[in-house]
């Protein structure tokens, strides 16, 4: 009868894939729970914080799993490549973000104005948290900001802040970012835009059967004096508040967008800030950059430096 040796069973690889299963699920479901606003920020980022401690002991457990299975040949193969993609899973981008964590300045509040940044109109709730936040006007973080990301840069354009402003409001419109406050606006853009075709007003001295009703006849009036009456200047100056979120992970933002016209061409700054922690992980610098390269392209032609 021929000898058939039992193979034993690593318990190791077994709970690499229970771990694995349970940090995998923890960390979706904070970031689901984040997106859709029941979670704030600071328990979700504790939330993925833990998932990612376990999933360095899944990480851990599948090796040792690995380990047997080449040494005494112990069944656990499966279970620990299992364990080990979920790890993979959860610590690749916990170590991309922690990479930015070490390589970017720590802050929060970006703009591209350094010397006189654009004010919030509407000062954004920051709520306290075991995350620790710093103060954003400090000029050290500035500085920190100017060598970090020099580029980062307002755009002067050759064109009106009328023309300049409804290109704004446009690319903020397709990237969703929802309108908070604003100054100077509603003179600028009040008749730039035409009504669209079809709703123009019934006469109001007509009848249902298209004959003159002799009640409601329009009373002559004096012609004003066009001419001879000054016009109202136009304002030269508009700022802009929006919140936003990022697309996948959900983290808000609060932005800023300052128009000034100076002579024939207007000027475009932005600041944007995160609003948990004192560091931004670079996403209000690429924030700023994504808006401005959109505006470009819609103001094509007419972009300075």
């Amino acid at each position: 009868m021929p000898f058939r040796p039992v193979r034993p069973h690593s318990i190791a690889a077994a709970w690499s894939r229970k771990l694995g299963r349970f940090a995998v699920l923890l960390a979706l479901m904070a970031l689901v729970l984040h997106r859709v606003g029941t979670l704030e920020m600071p328990n979700a980022v504790a939330a993925i914080l833990l998932s990612a401690v376990i999933a360095v002991f899944v990480l851990g457990l599948s090796m040792i799993g690995f380990f047997m299975l080449w040494h005494i040949g112990a069944k656990g193969g499966h279970a620990s490549f299992s364990g080990m993609v979920m790890a993979l899973i959860i610590l690749i981008p916990v170590g991309l973000a922690a990479s930015r964590f070490v390589l970017l300045p720590r802050i929060h509040d970006v703009t591209t104005d350094i010397s006189d940044p654009p004010q919030w109109l509407e000062p954004p709730a920051v709520s306290s948290s075991w995350m620790p936040r710093s103060d954003a006007e400090d000029p050290a973080k500035r500085r920190l900001q100017a060598e970090a990301y020099a580029q980062v840069t307002g755009r002067r354009y050759e064109g009106a802040i009328d023309r300049v402003l409804l290109a704004v409001q446009a690319v903020a419109q397709e990237k969703k970012w929802t309108p908070v406050a604003n100054v100077g606006v509603e003179a600028l853009v009040d008749g730039l835009e035409p009504n669209p075709a079809g709703n123009e007003q019934p006469d109001e001295a007509g009848t249902s059967n298209g004959e003159a009703d002799p009640a409601r006849a329009p009373l002559p009036a004096p012609r004003p004096d066009i001419e001879n009456e000054p016009l109202a200047p136009l304002p030269t100056f508009a700022v802009i508040q929006y919140r936003a979120r990022t697309l996948v992970l959900g983290i808000p933002q609060d932005v800023l967008v300052r128009l000034s016209e100076e002579e024939e061409t207007t000027f475009v700054d932005m600041r944007a800030a995160t609003r948990d922690g004192d560091h931004d992980l670079g996403l209000n610098a690429e924030l700023i950059r994504a808006f401005l390269q959109d505006l470009d392209v819609r103001l094509l032609g007419i972009a300075g430096g």
